[in-house]
């Protein structure tokens, strides 16, 4: 008996876990950020970025690089100190796109993925610290998490 593992005399109850039986199709998210991934396209012409650039590879456990269908979860954060000094994260844009959206791209070490090209909402992150958190949604619903990048965003005084 002991070498039956777990069971449940419950036949409608349901494995405890978020990812469907069949697993995950992605094990990692990975993202790489150029020195200065940032975009500029302020149609009023200054040097403050208005959005990011950088690329996301996705590995399957199986190939590097696999391009897959389904859809990208990007939220960035402002990192700033409330009134009493304490440090707090404030969500200033999130994305929800489609694999499909984003051109592909390819590395020679991690093989295929995609150039993520993003604006933000709110022309105050020039000069503040972000946080950004890439997930990928696979068709079945199982999410995985990239690990969380923090940036220093440009402020220009010219």
């Amino acid at each position: 008996m002991a070498l039956a593992g777990c069971r449940s005399t419950n036949p409608d109850a349901k494995p405890q876990s978020h990812r469907k039986a069949r697993g995950p199709s992605v094990r990692s998210v990975v993202c790489l950020f150029d020195q200065k991934p940032w975009i500029s396209a302020d149609a009023a012409g200054d040097r403050d970025p208005e959005g990011i650039r950088y690329r996301v590879f996705l590995d399957s456990g199986q190939t590097r690089g696999a391009l897959q269908k389904g859809k990208f979860h990007i939220e960035m954060y402002q990192i700033g100190k409330n009134e009493k000094g304490e440090l707090e994260r404030t969500l200033v844009s999130d994305w929800h796109y489609a694999v499909d959206e984003f051109p592909h791209v390819s590395a020679k070490l991690l093989g295929m993925g995609y150039l993520v090209q993003l604006r933000w909402a709110k022309k105050e992150v020039a000069g503040n610290e972000v946080e950004i958190i890439t997930q990928f949604e696979d068709l079945d619903g199982n999410i995985t998490r990239g690990a969380t990048k923090r940036l220093r965003v440009p402020k220009y005084t010219s």
